[in-house]
């Protein structure tokens, strides 16, 4: 007589019972916590570094842990302060959250938003800590940015007032009539409007020269045409560039009403180089009209050499050669920032 044997469902499996074996299972949790792309540290009670993630040494800058491993976490902070209460905490067993500027072992500076919280051992109480980091450098930044933009905007506005000032008080003063006067004052504001336009469009890196040539001489430019232009390009500050916009402008008004583009054979020349941060310039009217020297310095002479001297540490200079005026510019590069 057979007997058969009736097998049931297999046992189902404990989820309390596996969660606890991972929790126990320490070559697990060691590799999980080594290999997270998240900057992570185990410390003992002592706050000495026990492990370090992958991601807390890309963070830190560390080719290797080895140089980590046994090391006070105390040390790797400035100040250490904010650091020593929240192992504190954790060693009381609770989480302790606090925010310190930490630079990487490179020397780059970085902003941490750095949670310690106490791993618990077999009898309930903190056995380690662990250390987990936010990188806040990008958010700690932002408000120091805006103060330099908005100190950057206001010391900005203030010239420009200054400047719009100028050249209302000057155009109105030496012109010959009201309606001249005002004439004179819209085609400055025009090339002051116009040279912000090509500032807007900067970098970080600073203005194109070349942007700046270009604007600057179209509105006074024919087919074919009447300027050579030779230089290769170079960056110029916001204020520098803002300068050499408003020179030109100037250039290019005299010569339309005096000079070599007052008559249909008269060509410019504008060349530049620039050599070791010195930086040379030059203005060269030909086969316009016999040239005489002014029997006073106009406003437009004084706007160049006060701008070439105040913006760039340079100088302008002006010979009035019978055959066409000269400029000569020199000036020391700034950083695009300045």
């Amino acid at each position: 007589m057979s007997h058969e044997h009736h097998l049931g469902p297999p046992p189902r499996p404990d989820p309390a019972r596996r969660h606890r074996e991972v929790l126990t299972d320490a070559e697990f949790t060691h590799s999980v916590l080594a290999n997270s792309i998240a900057p992570i540290k185990v410390l003992d009670l002592d706050a000495r570094i026990e492990l370090v993630s992958v991601g807390a040494l890309r963070a830190l800058e560390v080719a290797d842990e080895d140089a980590l491993i046994s090391s006070s976490w105390f040390d790797l902070w400035p100040d250490a302060s904010s650091a020593q209460i929240a192992v504190a905490d954790a060693k009381g067993g609770r989480s302790a959250t606090f925010e310190g500027e930490r630079p990487t072992v490179k020397g780059n500076p970085r902003w941490w938003e750095v949670t310690v919280s106490p791993i618990l051992g077999l009898t309930g109480r903190p056995a380690r800590l662990l250390t987990v980091s936010r990188d806040i450098t990008t958010r700690k930044a932002a408000p120091r940015a805006q103060a330099v933009l908005t100190h950057d905007l206001h010391h900005r506005v203030k010239n420009i007032l200054a400047m719009v000032m100028a050249i209302a008080s000057q155009s109105l003063a030496r012109a010959p009539s009201i309606e001249e006067g005002r004439l004179a004052i819209e085609r400055r504001l025009m090339a002051l409007a116009e040279a912000h336009n090509v500032l807007r469009e900067g970098t970080s890196e600073g203005v194109s020269l070349r942007g700046i040539v270009d604007a600057a001489l179209a509105p006074y430019d024919a087919e074919p045409s009447r300027f050579e232009v030779e230089g290769e390009d170079v960056r110029l500050s916001p204020r520098g560039a803002l300068a050499v916009a408003m020179a030109l402008h100037e250039l290019c008004t005299n010569a339309i009403k005096y000079g070599a583009l007052s008559i249909a054979g008269g060509r410019v020349a504008l060349t530049w180089r620039n050599k070791a941060g010195r930086f040379h310039m030059t203005w060269h009217e030909h086969g316009g009209p016999q040239v005489e020297a002014p029997a006073r310095r106009g406003f437009g002479t004084r706007v160049i050499e006060a701008n070439f001297r105040d913006q760039l540490a340079g100088s302008a200079s002006v010979s009035f050669a019978p055959t066409g005026v000269v400029w000569s510019f020199e000036a020391n590069l700034r950083p695009a920032h300045a």
